[in-house]
């Protein structure tokens, strides 16, 4: 029989503490010799900051105001964001960084292409964070817009129908869902914007005074008329743009027959917006719809109108876009609406301006934007004491500086299609 094994429960028990100890010594030796740190969490990618306010950049005494101009896009999101980020508005994320500009898109989001919902949803988003900047996003219905509102849709995609989940889902959302809410809430069918409407050191009786709205955005400031109406004596008077989808003639203008013309063609397009409520896909203006409501929707209104961009008499369609422009406090008429694929149009050395480069490609067009680009530089003045801003006085002579340019994605090069240049004298406050 083998011999039975010593038992080393003793040895083993008297082992396992000392080993114990030497872990905790070992332990303690390292933690006070290594120096401690408060734990670093991880950094979340921080958002780039928006520009700088407007009172910032007139610190250096200059007004620099950005205006940017943005035609048909027709469905195509990738090629309105290239575009945005081309112009420096939005960065990668499509978040505005554009500090003061204001961009005017000027109709036909839809049909041709799939992504209504989301370009919708894009300009919703990025309106609240350009006013918050200082700047503005200025949205306009086009022709395709006020179509899809009555029920046609022959150029609606099938693809942008099945976004939605179907044609009944779709034309909800276009009269009482969020598409047809904000068409009525955000959306215009013109704006006036003025180049100093943000320059804080114009005297009182010279700034601006924009339309009061219930609405509250910026965005719809600029969708009325200038009050008071523009005056001679005022140097700043017609240091504005016009823009629209189609056109407004001074023929067309003259048929309101009123002295606050934006107000009343912004009001007839809301109107018939409200009355398509009741009357669901008509397919055209509603029976009851007034003479004024059925001249504004016609080739003669500011819809359809393509007279700027076709009349092929230049000292004809001058002579009617300078007198457009004095009947609405204007120096530029700005249009889409008829495509110019080889890229924006320039007439009358710049009084009529044509943006609308078939962006989308269901047409296959440049990837354009309109960009002025206006300031207003003191004078120094020898008899003051110190520069026109920041001082005690302020000088009554500026240079004002106007470029008007066609900008393009890729390597295309910028064109500068109109300048202008003068000495301002502002008059004593």
């Amino acid at each position: 029989m083998p011999p039975t094994p010593r038992s080393n429960s003793n040895s083993l028990g008297l082992g396992r503490p000392i080993l114990f100890c030497i872990l905790i010594l070992f332990t303690f030796l390292y933690l006070i010799r290594t120096p401690s740190a408060a734990p670093t969490p991880q950094s979340s990618p921080k958002k780039q900051p928006l520009a700088a306010p407007v009172a910032q950049q007139e610190q250096d005494g200059i007004h620099r105001q950005r205006i940017i101009g943005l035609a048909d896009i027709h469905g195509d999101l990738p090629a309105m964001t290239s575009i945005l980020r081309r112009m420096k508005l939005v960065d990668m994320r499509g978040e505005w960084i554009g500090g003061n500009a204001v961009i005017v898109q000027t109709g036909d989001l839809v049909d041709r292409g799939p992504a209504l919902i989301a370009i919708t949803r894009f300009w919703d988003t990025l309106r609240p964070q350009a006013e918050k900047a200082g700047g503005g996003v200025v949205n306009l219905l086009g022709n395709h817009e006020i179509m899809n509102a009555l029920g046609d849709w022959r150029y609606v995609t099938k693809e942008d129908i099945a976004s939605f989940g179907g044609e009944r889902q779709r034309r909800a959302a276009l009269s009482t869902g969020f598409i047809g809410q904000t068409w009525r809430h955000n959306y215009s069918i013109t704006a006036r914007v003025p180049f100093t409407q943000s320059f804080t050191s114009l005297p009182s009786s010279l700034t601006p005074t924009l339309p009061k709205t219930p609405r509250g955005s910026s965005s719809q400031l600029f969708l009325g008329d200038p009050t008071p109406p523009p005056a001679s004596e005022d140097p700043f008077s017609h240091a504005a743009a016009s823009f629209v989808h189609g056109g407004i003639t001074p023929e067309y203008l003259s048929s309101l027959a009123s002295e606050h013309p934006i107000s009343k063609i912004n009001a007839l397009g809301s109107s018939i917006l409200y009355s398509l409520l009741d009357t669901p896909a008509p397919l055209s203006l509603p029976r009851g719809s007034t003479e004024e409501q059925r001249e504004f929707w016609s080739e003669r209104g500011p819809m359809w109108n393509r007279e700027y961009a076709l009349d092929e008499d230049e000292d004809s369609i001058c002579e009617r876009a300078e007198k457009a422009c004095r009947m609405l406090g204007v120096r530029r008429l700005i249009m889409g609406h008829t495509p110019h694929f080889g890229g924006i149009v320039s007439r009358c050395d710049g009084k009529i301006l044509l943006i609308d480069t078939g962006i989308s490609r269901a047409y296959g067009g440049a990837h354009s934007a309109l960009e002025i680009l206006y300031t207003l530089t003191p004078v120094e003045d020898s008899s003051e004491e110190s520069s026109a801003f920041g001082s005690s006085k302020t000088s009554t002579k500026w240079i004002e500086n106007e470029v008007v340019s066609a900008m393009y994605t890729g390597d295309r090069e910028t064109v500068v299609l109109a300048t202008s240049e003068r000495e301002v004298e502002i008059p004593a406050a």
